[in-house]
């Protein structure tokens, strides 16, 4: 084999070596398994001791001078960017994603609660009959049910679920798992077979809270949500409670809020966020506790409303249909 012409064009193919596929290519073809060099060596085990001898010390001394090629291109090759740059070329902005406004206000909200001591917890958006209304007061034959369009899914067992109407299902779940002094909020997803308009969807969140003692009162509720409201809205905001009605509530109340600073017609009257009310003594009954002993009160605030006020959006829509250019404003 002529050492010599093979070194040459060795050195003349490595200089044509733009990118590591080129490098790959020039490795299999002079140092890989088939490669001449490769070959030459299955070729001279007929060869006599010293021929043999001879003969791979001239091959090895071939095989360091490609490898030693082999390095040194390959440290060239990485020293060099793959793609040229040019730096007098303005940066590119880097994009920035946006978080969406439910979540700022489910943040905002949940984060007041947490520095007053109220712990969060979740619970599952598929529920049972049991949770959903048995539970709260309102039983199969009790008119109350009508308010919530419940939408039902298919089930084997004897149990029935649903997806849950409202976040009030946690009250329930927490507390047969826990007992008194404690102060919760429940954040989730709720859902309701309502027709979808500017104002009504589908699917909707809550913020459930429950605060339960033996000195807990309604005073308690209306200095803590008045201060949470009043840091949402910089104190932009008045408050009022108006009397209502809640099967697992007794007396139940309606929180409206009116922004003073409001130029908008749909903003400038009282709007409602929230339901909420002192526990019915049957949910008590109902995980356990004595009714003669505890007392708390509970509430339901609705997120989409909240934000549709402090964003002045004025289509539920909007925050469902994942249109960026709605996104990017927050």
């Amino acid at each position: 084999m002529n050492w010599d012409e093979l070194i040459n064009q060795a050195k003349k193919d490595i200089s044509l070596i733009k990118d590591s596929k080129d490098s790959e290519n020039w490795r299999i073809k002079y140092l890989g398994r088939k490669s001449d060099l490769s070959l030459f060596f299955n070729t001279i085990s007929h060869l006599s001791l010293e021929q043999r001898k001879k003969a791979g010390k001239k091959a090895n001394s071939i095989r360091q001078i490609l490898k030693g090629l082999y390095e040194e291109q390959k440290k060239n090759l990485n020293s060099f960017p793959a793609i040229k740059l040019d730096i007098t070329r303005p940066g590119e902005r880097i994009y920035h994603g946006h978080l969406h406004p439910l979540t700022l206000i489910t943040k905002k909200i949940t984060s007041s609660f947490e520095r007053m001591g109220f712990e969060i917890v979740e619970g599952p958006e598929i529920e049972t009959e049991h949770y959903n209304f048995d539970a709260l007061n309102i039983p199969a034959d009790h008119p109350a049910r009508d308010m919530w369009d419940t939408l039902w899914l298919k089930s084997k067992t004897k149990n029935k679920y649903l997806l849950r109407t409202h976040t009030s299902p946690e009250q329930i779940h927490y507390m047969e798992m826990h007992q008194p002094p404690f102060r919760i909020i429940a954040p989730g997803r709720c859902f309701r077979h309502e027709a979808t308009d500017s104002s009504h969807e589908v699917q909707f969140h809550q913020i459930e809270g429950l605060m339960v003692g033996d000195t807990i009162n309604m005073a308690n509720f209306k200095a803590i949500i008045e201060l949470v409201i009043r840091e949402i809205f910089s104190n932009d905001i008045d408050v009022r409670f108006r009397p209502s009605y809640f099967p697992f509530v007794t007396s139940g109340v309606e929180v409206d809020i009116k922004l003073k600073s409001a130029k908008d017609p749909l903003l400038q009257g009282w709007l409602e966020v929230m339901g909420a009310g002192m526990v019915h003594p049957y949910l008590f009954s109902e995980v356990g506790y004595n009714p003669d002993q505890w007392q708390g009160f509970a509430f339901g605030l609705g997120i989409e409303r909240i934000a549709m006020i402090k964003y002045r959006i004025d289509d539920i829509r909007l925050f469902f249909n994942s249109d960026i250019r709605f996104l990017e404003q927050f």
